[in-house]
Parts: C-alpha cells; sequence; structure tokens
C-alpha cells in the first residue's frame, strides 16, 4: 500500500515534467503525430488492417504469383471500377485476411473446442470466396446498367445520323445525359476520340466492356465510320435490343418475390371482372327485355 502511494506521485511528477518539456522544447503532441499519419484523411478499420498485414501480403505475393491472364482480366476490371489497386496486392491482401482468419480458428482447438475451428476455416474460405467475387458482381451491375441503357441510345443515334454522321459531336451531346456506367466509358470513348482515330476508340471500348451488344453496335458505328449507310442495320440492332430488354426484364421478374406474383394474380382477375361485368350486364338486360 505504501509503495502504491509513493507511485502515483512520482507519476504525476514524471507527467508533469514531460508536459513542460513538450511545451519548452516544442515536441509534437500525440494528437498532432496521429493528424500527420492521417494528413489525407481518417484511415478506416479496413485501411488499418491492410496496413497491418502489408509484410504477409507481401510474402503471399512472392509465394503465390498470379497467372497473365488473370492479371490482365482484374486489370481491367479494376480500370472499369476506378481502383487504384494493384490486381496482385489486392489477390495478396484477401488471401491474407482469410489466412488470417482461419489462424485465429486455430486457437479454438487447445480450449477444446475444435467444431468453432473447424467452422472458422469455412468461414475464411467463405470469405475468400467471397471477396473475389464482389469485384466481378460490380462489373456485371455496370454491365446490366449499360445494356439497359443501350436501347435508348441506339435509338437516339436513329434519328441523330440521318442527318449528320459526326460521331464525336453525338456522343458530346449524348453524354448530358447518359447514366452513370454509360456516362463514364463515354468520357474515356470521347476522349480517345479527340486524340486518335474514332474507329480505334471504338474498338478499345469493345474491348474494355466485352459485351455482345456493345459489340454490334461498334461493327456499325465503324461503318459509319467509313461512311457506309448502316440506317437499316440500326434499325434492326434497335429492334434487338428492345427485344433482349424484355426478356431481361421478363426473367427479373421471375426472380420477384411470390407477393408480385400474388398481385399480378389479383390484378388479372380484376381486370376480367372489368371487362366480364358489362357483358353479364348486356346480357341480363336483354334477357329481361326480351320477358325471359
Amino acid at each position: 500500500m505504501t509503495l502504491i502511494l509513493y507511485l502515483i506521485p512520482c507519476l504525476f511528477l514524471a507527467f508533469g515534467l514531460y508536459r513542460v518539456a513538450q511545451a519548452v522544447f516544442i515536441l509534437p503532441s500525440g494528437k498532432s503525430i496521429h493528424a500527420l499519419r492521417d494528413i489525407h484523411g481518417k484511415r478506416s478499420m479496413t485501411e488499418r488492417l491492410q496496413a497491418a498485414l502489408l509484410p504477409l501480403t507481401r510474402l503471399i505475393s512472392k509465394l503465390f504469383p498470379m497467372s497473365a491472364y488473370r492479371q490482365k482480366r482484374l486489370e481491367a476490371d479494376f480500370a472499369r471500377l476506378h481502383m487504384a489497386q494493384k490486381p496482385e496486392d489486392f489477390v495478396s491482401g484477401v488471401k491474407a485476411r482469410s489466412l488470417l482468419l482461419a489462424l485465429i480458428g486455430v486457437l479454438f482447438i487447445p480450449m477444446g473446442v475444435p467444431v468453432l475451428a473447424l467452422l472458422t476455416a469455412v468461414a475464411a474460405l467463405l470469405a475468400y470466396f467471397q471477396a473475389m467475387q464482389s469485384v466481378r458482381k460490380r462489373v456485371e451491375a455496370q454491365n446490366l446498367e449499360i445494356e439497359a441503357e443501350l436501347p435508348r441510345l441506339v435509338e437516339t443515334m436513329n434519328y441523330t445520323l440521318q442527318d449528320n454522321r459526326d460521331m464525336l459531336a453525338f456522343f458530346e451531346k449524348y453524354r448530358r445525359v447518359a447514366g452513370k456506367a454509360l456516362g463514364a466509358e463515354l468520357d474515356r470513348l470521347i476522349t480517345d476520340m479527340r486524340i486518335g482515330n474514332q474507329e480505334a476508340a471504338l474498338r478499345r471500348m469493345e474491348a474494355r466492356l466485352n459485351l455482345p451488344s456493345f459489340s454490334a453496335l461498334c461493327a456499325v458505328l465503324c461503318g459509319v465510320y467509313q461512311g457506309v449507310d448502316q440506317r437499316t442495320s440500326l434499325l434492326v440492332l434497335e429492334q434487338d435490343m428492345r427485344t433482349k430488354e424484355r426478356e431481361t426484364l421478363r426473367r427479373l421478374m421471375e426472380k420477384r418475390p411470390g407477393r408480385i406474383k400474388a398481385a399480378s394474380l389479383i390484378l388479372t382477375v380484376l381486370m376480367i371482372l372489368m371487362f366480364m361485368v358489362p357483358l353479364v350486364l348486356l346480357i341480363i338486360g336483354n334477357l329481361a327485355a326480351v320477358g325471359l
């Protein structure tokens, strides 16, 4: 007890001397050091975890190198999503986090709970595959948004290119009303068309998107650039895209919950009644008129 009573004043005295030295020698405070570390903004928990796992990430990247095909595919996806991170760093980081989660599960074995260790290992595998699929899902969401807007783009093009075949001017005007996903791609397309060959710019956008519908549109636009009359091709392409859009909407409706199907059934019954009631009343009126 006496030792504690002596220790408390010593701690206060040491803290006071530190504060005096900090004021005299203008030493940086802990808040200043923290602010300098986070000068680009406060780091999230994920960024701090990535920084802590950086040595393990580099080790995994050296031990398990990525194939050239997979690296190119991820680079294309990262460029679509405007992600500055390198593909090998992303994959190694995901592996490092999953490995850390699996190692945490190993701690349950000495505690006599091997079931929790097994569940943690399964959770680590699921977290790895989910993180790897998240990039592809975001790209697919962008592709769906672009495909949904392409029919309107082709329809507008049908009316515009009849009088003026300047594709650069058309894309610059359409960019003002384009959606977010297609607008980002049109920004790159317009820049490429300004500084280089327009046909090559369209081919690069086709390679980035890798969509069959845009590939067909790109072939038609390349013909327009070469001076070929493609009005009939644009009309046929618009009809095909409208048909595909209706099929996509039908598939989405089939995936909706059952209550939407119930509401559709009720609406169908009400429409049948709406047509049947006047007909029944007409029949009853005619029978009453003849005395039956």
